[in-house]
């Protein structure tokens, strides 16, 4: 990195942060955005177990209605299991 730029073939460490700017110029004023993602639960296989179960929910509750008990039990469970592992 030189002077705040990324060349290609470098490669950023782990901790290191990375943004991403994007700005826009909309009637003179000047607009900037930038945002930064990590997740609320640091282990990888519970992050995967996570994701697993709601895509399998996912499925039926289309065919079902969102409102369906076990549906509804499912997506407790699930979001149970995020309050339990995640990382504050």
């Amino acid at each position: 990195m030189v002077n705040g730029y990324l060349f290609r073939g470098s490669k950023n460490r782990s901790e290191d942060l990375t943004t991403t700017a994007n700005i826009t110029d909309l009637r003179g004023a000047r607009v900037a955005s930038f945002f930064w993602v990590q997740s609320m639960v640091s282990v990888d296989n519970k992050c995967t177990v996570l994701f697993d179960m709601d895509m399998a929910i996912h499925a039926p509750a289309c065919d079902v209605g969102q409102g369906h008990d076990q549906i509804v039990a499912l997506t407790g469970a699930n979001d149970n299991l995020l309050r339990i592992w995640i990382d504050v």
